[in-house]
């Protein structure tokens, strides 16, 4: 009960002196609105970043050949789909990854899009899904078979709400007839991964003039897969080219850096936003310190009529904590509106605080009026009664 009425007497104390009390809550609402949105916004970029990455698929291993010692490097293709194909506890699927630009055509429009030769796995690796009818299958890539699969941003640009499948698609002035369509994970935007065809990779040569393929995608059955197929695909390939004549990464590991940076970021951010906490936190002392030198009278009547040195602390304590308390939910009310708007305004989605980050920042923030109450508290609590009335 003395906590709830030391409670209602510090709200009585904020409510008689409102100017002086909002200025005194300022520091801690601007550092907690500055912790808030900031943090807020490189959580979202880091969450954004990472949904990019799922799309394009997890897992994956990448791989490029060359060979310095002669006109060109050694086709080993069909040797690598071969021996992934016995990796089937590390490898849920290979791929070449080769590419051109080219004009596409289908009656009276054009458009120049990317053009993927891949194989049946090309699906699994690149964590494409399908909407309509059926992808590339070996049989395609044995007979030489003009088919294509569309990005969803083709399937929109030509033919809109008309069914694609069995339609024919002029590439170089060849046809090719459309036998699915692939589900859109980046809102058909030009030059996304929507914006793509794919045909079978034995029809490289007509459209590209070569055959040649130096890249490829490996995916990997899951991410503790993922090192030790690295290691098995390395001595694969040097065995098959020799040392220095390859290059194997994964994009695993490149995405943990980037969620490390950002991590690292965010800390950064937070700390040089809560120096402006600490700022307020040094308000809130010399405003109680204010307080209790005009308060004098009212310490020493209370003393003096039974109040011991734990109920003054406890007093000043939860004053300050009060004030402390009610900067941080307004800064937190602006910093969940200023995540918002920053975010809508750079990333073109709102990205709200999380509730780890709220709770935090109020907790931090009640915790920032308690430390700094604690010197006037003490103060307040070593006046002697006597002496405390007879200088007022």
């Amino acid at each position: 009960m003395r906590v709830l009425q030391t409670f209602s007497m510090a709200m009585k104390s904020i409510a008689h002196n409102k100017m002086r009390s909002f200025l005194t809550m300022l520091g801690i609402i601007i550092g907690v609105c500055s912790v808030i949105t900031l943090v807020s916004t490189i959580q979202g970029f880091q969450r954004q970043t990472m949904e990019q990455f799922n799309k394009m698929g997890t897992n994956r291993i990448n791989i490029y050949t060359w060979d310095w010692n002669s006109a060109g490097p050694k086709n080993i293709a069909n040797d690598l789909y071969t021996y992934c194909l016995t990796l089937g506890e590390e490898v849920a699927g290979m791929t070449p990854q080769s590419q051109t630009y080219t004009k596409l055509r289908y009656k009276t429009k054009n458009l120049d899009s990317r053009v993927y030769f891949g194989n049946d796995q090309f699906d699994a690796c690149f964590n494409y899904e399908l909407v309509r009818g059926r992808s590339i299958c070996y049989a395609d890539i044995r007979n030489r078979t003009k088919v294509c699969v569309l990005g969803s941003r083709i399937q929109q640009e030509f033919f809109s709400l008309i069914d694609p499948i069995g339609k024919k698609i002029k590439i170089k002035g060849v046809e090719y007839t459309v036998i699915g369509v692939f589900e859109s994970k980046f809102d058909n935007m030009q030059g996304s991964n929507d914006d793509m065809i794919l045909v079978p990779v034995s029809l490289q040569g007509s459209i590209t003039g070569s055959k040649q393929i130096t890249e490829f995608v490996v995916k990997a059955a899951d991410s503790k897969a993922t090192e030790k197929a690295i290691s098995k695909l390395r001595t694969f390939l040097t065995a098959k080219l020799g040392e220095n004549q390859f290059s194997v990464w994964s994009d695993n590991s490149w995405m943990e850096s980037q969620n490390d940076m950002l991590k690292i970021a965010t800390l950064v951010v937070a700390g040089v936003a809560g120096i402006s906490l600490l700022v307020g936190g040094i308000g809130i002392m010399n405003i109680m310190l204010v307080s209790v030198a005009e308060r004098t009278r009212e310490i020493g009547i209370r003393m003096a009529i039974g109040a011991r040195r734990r109920d003054i602390v406890t007093q000043f304590l939860i004053e300050a904590a009060t004030i402390s308390a009610c900067g941080g939910v307004l800064g937190i009310l602006f910093g969940t509106l200023g995540s918002a708007i920053l975010s809508a305004a750079i990333f073109k989605k709102v990205f709200y605080p999380s509730i780890a980050i709220t709770i935090g920042a109020f907790a931090f923030s009640v915790m920032l009026g308690i430390f700094f109450g604690i010197y006037p508290a003490l103060k307040a609590s070593k006046m002697q009664p006597v002496e405390a009335l007879r200088n007022q």
